[in-house]
This record gives C-alpha cells, sequence and structure tokens, in this order.
C-alpha cells in the first residue's frame, strides 16, 4: 500500500502513439477517490482536458548548463574534449561554444576545467502546472518548445505528485524510448494500452520487453479490440502479462474524445472494464 513518502505508482504507457492511452489513464483516475493523476506526456499534455479540470502554473523545472567566463578561459579545450554529447565546442582561439538541447546537465565540464572559467546556471526547460484544490487531483508536466530533452520535466513532475501521498497515476509518453523508461523505473506496476492491429503486436512486444528489463510487472488492455485480428494471448503468455480488458471500437467514444470527455463517463462497457482493472490492481499490487 502507498504512505505518505512512497505512493503506489500505477504507470500506463504504449508502445506507440493512438493507442487510448489517455483515454485509459483518465478513466482510472475517476473511477476510483484520492488518486494523483500525473501528465508525463509532456510535449503533448492532455489529460488535463479528459479530467476537467484547470491547471494553475507551479513552477519552473529548470537545469544547470555551464557558463564560460571568456576572460578566465584559456581555450585549451578540455571541457569540449570531455563532453560526451558534443554540447561545446571549440573553434579556433575562441571560448567553447554551448549548445543548450545536446547539454545533459552533468557537470563534468566545469571539473576539468583547469582555470575553473566554467560555472553553472540555471535554464528553464519546461514548467509543472497543477490542480489541487479538487478530486481528481492531477499534476502536469509541460515542456518548453524547442527543448529537446524532456526526462527533467518528467521527474520533476513525479516528484511533485509524490509528495501529495496519493495513489499515483501516471500517464506516460508513447513509444519505448528513455522518456518512458523514466516514467516506469519506479512504477509499482505498468499497465500497456495496445490495439490488435500488426503495429499495435509489434510496439507491445517492444514495450513488454522493456518492462521486462526493468523488471516490472504488466498487464495489457486492448483498445478497439474488434478492428483487427491480430491474437495476443502469445505475447501475453510469453511475458506472463495478463490481459486484463478489451474495450471494442465505440463511435460514441471517439466523439466524446473529441470533445474532451473521457470513456468512462459514456459508456457502460468501459466502466466495467475498468472496474475489473482496478479489482486487479486492488489484489495483486495495492493489497
Amino acid at each position: 500500500m502507498s504512505t505518505e513518502n512512497n505512493p503506489v505508482r500505477i504507470a500506463v504507457a504504449s508502445g506507440k502513439g493512438g493507442t487510448g492511452k489517455s483515454c485509459v489513464s483518465s478513466s482510472l483516475v475517476l473511477s476510483r477517490d484520492s488518486v494523483t493523476a500525473v501528465d508525463a506526456d509532456v510535449e503533448e499534455p492532455n489529460l488535463s482536458l479528459l479530467l476537467d479540470q484547470t491547471l494553475h502554473r507551479q513552477k519552473d523545472v529548470t537545469v544547470l548548463v555551464p557558463e564560460i567566463d571568456p576572460s578566465v578561459c584559456t581555450r585549451c579545450g578540455k571541457c569540449s574534449n570531455y563532453c560526451l554529447y558534443g554540447a561545446l565546442t571549440q573553434i579556433g582561439n575562441n571560448p567553447p561554444l554551448l549548445n543548450k538541447n545536446l547539454c545533459h546537465n552533468c557537470g563534468v565540464c566545469s571539473m576539468v576545467c583547469p582555470p575553473n572559467a566554467i560555472t553553472e546556471i540555471p535554464y528553464r526547460v519546461g514548467e509543472i502546472r497543477s490542480a489541487l484544490d479538487k478530486q481528481p487531483r492531477i499534476v502536469e508536466g509541460r515542456i518548453d518548445i524547442g527543448t529537446v530533452n524532456s526526462i527533467p520535466v518528467i521527474k520533476e513532475a513525479l516528484r511533485e505528485a509524490s509528495r501529495l501521498g496519493d495513489l499515483m497515476v501516471i500517464d506516460c509518453p508513447p513509444g519505448t524510448s528513455c522518456p518512458v523508461v523514466a516514467c516506469m523505473e519506479d512504477a509499482d506496476f505498468v499497465l500497456l494500452v495496445t490495439e490488435p492491429t500488426p503495429f499495435g503486436l509489434s510496439d507491445l512486444e517492444m514495450a513488454l520487453e522493456l518492462a521486462t528489463m526493468l523488471k516490472k510487472d504488466c498487464g495489457i488492455i486492448v483498445n478497439r479490440s474488434d478492428l483487427a485480428g491480430e491474437d495476443l494471448h502469445g505475447l501475453s503468455e510469453r511475458y506472463n502479462a495478463p490481459i486484463l480488458a478489451s474495450f471494442p471500437f465505440s463511435r460514441n467514444i471517439a466523439e466524446a474524445y473529441a470533445q474532451g470527455i473521457s470513456p468512462i463517463k459514456v459508456d457502460k462497457l468501459w466502466e466495467k472494464g475498468i472496474g475489473s482493472v482496478w479489482e486487479f490492481l486492488e489484489r495483486e499490487v495495492l493489497s
């Protein structure tokens, strides 16, 4: 069970975009009390729309980037040589140039600079927004336009939500890259949303492989289960990831989603299916 300092985290992920991940996340949150929703899809956050919440800016998210004092710098090139990500470039007898989008904020450049010409200064990469005055509570990360590395924003959103002490439902970014790892690595359980298409099957397998590498227990939710004929049971058995719910295509749900309405508000099948998912989580994760 969750504690004040260590709430249980349920990550809702998918190997690809467009499978209905936010539909599942919002339905989970709306069907249970004392849940904090975390929108960690920081490039395209939309969970607040489905939860009908108005968000307020809470804080900036900043990282430390190097600032080079040209009057102290000896142009030795050590900082650019030690930078693994190519964020610093030494050209001729000029001070090194910084590409902030390539900087991983590791601090190595300042450590290896012989004359101590490098200091670290805050650089904004995004912000945290939230709605905490009524249920369901939601914390959203939102990356700044032009920023490449979304992980600092994701991690700050997760930290802010953890302080509330509620059970957390995390709406992850799509795919299987580093931002998804940042969401999954501390999760207590992963729900993978997929669809029974060739692409859905392929991407589900990649997501299951990632969860296995991270040693995370998983369950599968199949959306638009009647639109294609791919059989997911083989993957389910191979990765010991039970299929917890299946939802057929519904034009009614598609129209509701286009208006920012969560499926659980308009469809009894979703209400029943999400209830079954919570029963499983209560038995296997929350007990």
